[in-house]
């Protein structure tokens, strides 16, 4: 069937021999963005220039086609589509189009950006969603006011002489935010693992602000950005202060087991409520969760009327749409 969506390691369109982000190797497969949880060496690989770009070599697919944001190509008897998906440089939403009937697949989605910028949804007949945040205590603070806070405690740490540590993932999160920061004046100090992130980001075409490595380099007056996890470097800094800057930061379990002094929600991902627009925004009447909450976003959509399901439920699962 040409109308057949699949949940087999991954999800995938059989009647159109299109895989989206899949968890094992395939012979075709869209790559949504660069994090190692989306990017796999497949046999050919449809991405955009900067996902490419971002993908270090060793994990790169064999080979590949090369789709810019807006850009449409033919994939079998169907149009192909990509879209900004506001995650992350590069990142893409894949709009699917064959004989008057549309699937989305978002990959990992964030809606409503610092600055009041909206990423864009298109309609679409059916809707295949990341549910990272799909729960509804996961609603965060408005970015833009949140951006505010965290430069206001950065600044308060800097005045009392204390080194102010922002733990976020290395690849996306730490230069988004080091993007966002310097227009309140900040430098930054970025720990070694967020180091060759940082030179990926920049090749692939978004300069960043000033900043050193810590290693031989003076940090006074400098905001340290470092991965959540493995903090053996920041200990070296003396006196130093840290936050958590992720949408986990609303799951109080998590957010202790970093052992951060302060929390901040600013999240590369979509909040329960953004995921609710998306959903509204396609106008699709059957949606499939994938990723994080998938069940419990299910159910509240079908609470609300939707037909909605946990596509990755079941494996080897075959819906007939």
């Amino acid at each position: 069937m040409t109308r057949e969506v699949v949940w087999d390691h991954g999800v995938s369109l059989p009647g159109h021999q299109l895989w989206l982000d899949p968890l094992v190797v395939r012979s075709f497969a869209f790559i949504s963005h660069a994090h190692t949880d989306h990017a796999r060496r497949h046999k050919e690989a449809l991405l955009t220039p900067q996902t490419l770009a971002l993908i270090p070599e060793a994990r790169r697919p064999r080979g590949w086609q090369m789709l810019g944001l807006g850009e449409t190509m033919r994939r079998g008897e169907g149009l192909v589509t990509l879209l900004p998906a506001g995650h992350m440089l590069g990142s893409a939403q894949l709009h699917f189009q064959h004989n008057g009937w549309s699937v989305l697949y978002t990959g990992d989605i964030k809606l409503r950006q610092p600055g009041r910028i909206q990423t864009f949804v298109p309609k679409a007949d059916v809707l295949i969603i990341e549910t990272t945040y799909g729960r509804p205590h996961f609603r965060f603070g408005d970015a833009d006011e949140t951006l505010e806070l965290i430069a206001r405690w950065c600044r308060r740490a800097l005045d009392s002489r204390v080194t102010p540590v922002l733990l976020c993932h290395a690849l996306g999160k730490t230069e988004e935010v080091m993007l966002q920061l310097s227009q309140y004046g900040f430098t930054f100090a970025l720990e070694k693992r967020c180091v060759p992130c940082a030179r990926q980001y920049a090749m692939a075409g978004r300069p960043l602000p000033d900043w050193v490595e810590p290693d031989g380099e003076p940090i006074d007056d400098r905001v340290v950005i470092a991965p959540p996890v493995g903090k053996d470097d920041i200990r070296r800094l003396g006196r130093y202060r840290t936050a958590l800057i992720s949408g986990w930061a609303k799951d109080p379990d998590f957010a202790r087991l970093f052992g951060a002094d302060a929390t901040f929600d600013l999240s590369d991902h979509c909040d329960f409520d953004e995921l609710m627009d998306v959903v509204e925004r396609t106008g699709a009447d059957q949606v499939y969760t994938v990723h994080g909450f998938t069940e419990d976003f299910a159910r509240s959509l079908r609470r609300r009327g939707i037909r909605a399901w946990a596509l990755e439920a079941n494996e080897q699962l075959a819906l007939a749409l």
